[in-house]
């Protein structure tokens, strides 16, 4: 373990002989070659001898490799916890995790196991997440990682809902809002694609993977949206929300720009700056009757239409079944 964590820490130009021998406190060469033969042959790790002058190990890949930790029963429970809420969030995820608890389990006394289990067995998550094909994600996160070209066939909602094909240089890929999204470069722009939407993805490796912008900064993205919408901060917008609203609004921080200011006992005033109003509008909608809007106009007319387009919906609805009857 000592020997692949050194190779480790080496990187691609690997390690003298002689320093691996000092670092590891072997006695003489064979006992370095002795582990060496069983981290390749027991754990299928590929460490290559290089002929320079002086020689060198290198550490190309890992392998099935051991684990030497100390673990306490919050360890554990925190380790239970975090593979049941991963199973939810990424159902294609779950033999893995499951694996991976098994072999864990393993090798911890049965107390910290039922603890563990206990506590993750407690936990009932009932947030809705989009689904994603198991080819779709995985090829993401290896594009992501390689820097990577993709060609996708994408279907979005807000269009024509019809599949078109997207060359793309994958930047980052995060969680929010109930789905998985990718930011990608695309045409100049860095857009968002929701995974969900994607119907087919390829890798491309004849095309070359452009780089983002340098100002690009994958935190601000992932904060700078009230749900997903990314671009410039320019609309300044005022909201007065009342009880239950207000106290729920406060207990959560919906954006990085949000200012809470509270007006009275059952009132709050919420400030923030976002690129585009339209899924403000949405979920102020769907928060009513509980949010006003002080500013700006644009978003009042916006939550204004949205209603009246439900009302029209939902009055055609009532007549319809009227007529049925």
């Amino acid at each position: 373990m000592r020997l692949a964590a050194f190779l480790r820490k080496k990187g691609d130009n690997g390690a003298i002989v002689s320093d691996i021998i000092t670092h590891c406190e072997y006695t003489n060469k064979r006992a370095l070659q002795d582990d060496i033969r069983l981290l390749r042959d027991e754990y299928k790790a590929e460490i290559s001898y290089k002929r320079t002058i002086p020689p060198r190990y290198c550490l190309t890949y890992e392998g099935e490799f051991l684990l030497s930790l100390s673990l306490n029963i919050k360890d554990i429970t925190a380790l239970s916890l975090g593979l049941g809420m991963a199973v939810h969030f990424m159902p294609d995820f779950k033999e893995h995790c499951q694996s991976l608890w098994r072999k864990i389990a393993a090798i911890i006394p049965d107390a910290f196991i039922s603890m563990g289990e206990w506590l993750a067995n407690a936990v009932t998550v009932q947030f809705p997440v989009s689904g994603v094909k198991s080819l779709i994600f995985e090829t993401v996160i290896d594009a992501v990682h390689d820097r990577q070209a993709l060609e996708i066939e994408y279907i979005s909602p807000y269009k024509d809902r019809q599949a078109k094909t997207h060359i793309i240089s994958p930047y980052d890929l995060f969680f929010k809002a109930h789905s998985w999204y990718m930011t990608a470069g695309l045409d100049d722009e860095v857009l968002m694609f929701k995974l969900s939407r994607i119907q087919s993805i390829k890798a491309r490796n004849d095309i070359e993977f452009v780089p983002p912008p340098q100002d690009y900064d994958p935190q601000t993205v992932r904060s700078s949206s009230f749900y997903v919408r990314y671009g410039e901060l320019k609309h300044d917008v005022t909201l007065e929300i009342r009880e239950p609203m207000a106290s729920i609004i406060s207990e959560t921080p919906r954006h990085i720009t949000q200012r809470i200011t509270r007006i009275d006992p059952d009132t709050v005033e919420l400030r923030l700056t976002v690129p585009e109003l339209d899924e403000l509008a949405r979920w102020i909608l769907s928060c009513s009757p509980h949010i006003t809007v002080i500013k700006p106009k644009e978003l009042r007319d916006k939550v204004c239409e949205l209603a009246q387009q439900s009302i029209n919906a939902q009055m055609v609805s009532r007549q319809e079944i009227s007529a049925q009857r």
